[in-house]
């Protein structure tokens, strides 16, 4: 393994010679390289502090050599960055899942906020982003969704870029309009349902402890038969990872061709649980091969470890945040803080603000530096480098 230091001196000179797909390897390595040794031992992470966000100091160093700074220099230094921006557009929602760290406090997006963030996205250096809808439920300000949707595809058009457009929903506002809308504009639909009836009431309470599960089935049903491109997510957490395996038949056997497992994060995974879910997750993989379904788990959208995931988030203010804390702590608004990036009015060039897996680590580790967060983020951390250093499908 080379040297941090040898890779970033190596791109920094391919991309002064415009070697931008020699740099663009190098800085890869950098990142795997730096990320494993500080995933090894985190109490090295004071010696490799340099290089958290090493790509903006090195773009500064390039420009004050005088190095032409132009589209294809600035793709090659932050093409790891996540090419989704994340509209949050409202933080109401009608259930309470046991395993959601946010606090819900009012608030919803307006047409301008979202509008900028558009804006925003489609103004950056990439040909193709996903513009990814979120909550809260989003389908509660459906309103607002459908205007930044169809805004993005007119300018994204007219830009001769590709929009993509994804959306999470819990399902339980899924009136025909939108539908029709999202296989208009081509959406991609996550639909989260954790299973039968006693696990998704169980764990996916609604306020008022209503029983929903009957409209939930009606309307997974409709979106089944509505032509819309779409997966069920279900989250598996460390005390139902024993039923990773029935709650997969059970969605199989509704008829759904796309599905994906999650595990918790923010919740700590003992060794046992561990090697549970490992053990599901491989018995899962054989069943979805028998059942022709797809295991999404298995394809290049699930980017592990997913702890280390951090898509740029726009919340309804207008304040441009990473996510990276958002599935730990329960205080969204300290949350935030800690994680804030910019506001819509100054944020500059969408691109310069990617962050790699090493960068989010970095700081994560710097807000929770001690407790019971750290522990739950290193063992968040440990059970993500495991699936992506060896899926749990391939031969043990």
């Amino acid at each position: 393994m080379a040297a941090p230091r040898t890779l970033l001196q190596d791109a920094e000179a391919a991309l002064g010679q415009g070697g931008f797909g020699e740099a663009r390897g190098r800085l890869d390595e950098l990142d795997r390289s730096v990320l494993l040794r500080l995933s090894r031992d985190d109490s090295r992470l004071e010696q490799l502090r340099p290089y958290v966000f090493y790509r903006r100091a090195l773009l500064a160093r390039l420009r004050a050599r005088g190095v032409r700074v132009g589209p294809e220099l600035l793709r090659a230094l932050f093409a790891a960055g996540s090419p989704r921006l994340i509209l949050l557009v409202t933080h109401a929602c009608q259930l309470r899942c046991a395993y959601c760290r946010v606090r819900r406090y009012p608030g919803r997006m307006s047409p301008q906020t979202a509008e900028a963030g558009i804006r925003w996205l489609l103004g950056g250096l990439r040909r193709e982003v996903e513009l990814q809808f979120f909550g809260g439920e989003p389908l509660l300000a459906f309103d607002v969704v459908r205007r930044a949707a169809s805004l993005a595809a007119r300018l994204a058009a007219r830009a001769g870029k590709t929009a993509r457009f994804l959306l999470t929903t819990n399902g339980l506002s899924l009136p025909d309009a939108a539908l029709d809308f999202f296989r208009e504009q081509g959406f991609r639909l996550e639909f989260s349902c954790d299973g039968d009836y006693s696990t998704q009431l169980r764990q996916r309470r609604a306020a008022g402890g209503r029983d929903y599960y009957a409209r939930l089935a009606r309307n997974l049903e409709r979106l089944r038969g509505a032509g819309v491109d779409y997966q069920v997510i279900a989250v598996l957490t460390p005390e139902n990872v024993g039923r990773v395996e029935e709650e997969f038949r059970y969605l199989a056997g509704l008829g759904h061709r796309r599905i994906q497992l999650n595990y918790a994060l923010g919740r700590f995974w003992n060794a046992r649980q561990e090697a549970a879910l490992f053990a599901g997750m491989r018995r899962v993989s054989e069943l979805a091969g028998e059942l022709g379904v797809e295991f999404i788990n298995s394809s290049s959208q699930r980017r592990e470890p997913v702890v280390l995931n951090s898509e740029l988030t726009v919340d309804c203010d207008g304040e441009v945040f990473r996510e990276t804390g958002v599935c730990l702590e329960e205080d969204f608004r300290g949350m935030k803080s800690r994680f804030l990036v910019t506001r819509l009015g100054d944020a500059g060039l969408f691109d310069a603000h990617a962050s790699t897996q090493f960068d989010n680590l970095a700081l994560l580790v710097g807000a929770y530096g001690r407790g019971r967060l750290r522990r739950i983020l290193l063992n968040n951390l440990d059970l993500g480098l495991r699936f992506d250093r060896r899926p749990p499908w391939e031969d043990a």
